[in-house]
C-alpha cells in the first residue's frame, strides 16, 4: 500500500521535473555569427570594442547583463554537417 507521504513525494518530483522541462524547452539559443570578429574575440573587452555604447553595434537597453560574461549566454552558432 502506498503511503500518503510517498504520493506527495511523487507529485512534487513530477512538478519539479515538469518545471525543469518547461525551462529547458523555452530557452532560446543566443548564437554569434561565425564572422571573423566573433571567431577572433577571446575576451569580453573584445566584444565591447564593437558592442559598447556609442560603438558600431551597441547593445540594446533591454540587454539583461551588461559589461560582463558575454560567453555565458552567447555561443558560436553550430556548423551544419
Amino acid at each position: 500500500m502506498i503511503k500518503t507521504r510517498d504520493v506527495h513525494f511523487i507529485i512534487m518530483m513530477a512538478v519539479v521535473i515538469g518545471l525543469l522541462m518547461v525551462l529547458y524547452l523555452t530557452g532560446r539559443p543566443r548564437y554569434l555569427s561565425r564572422s571573423e570578429p566573433h571567431l577572433r574575440a577571446a575576451s569580453d573587452m573584445e566584444c565591447f570594442s564593437c558592442h559598447d555604447d556609442g560603438k558600431v553595434f551597441p547593445m540594446t537597453k533591454e540587454h539583461p547583463i551588461r559589461k560582463k560574461n558575454c560567453r555565458q549566454c552567447h555561443r558560436l552558432e553550430r556548423t551544419k554537417g
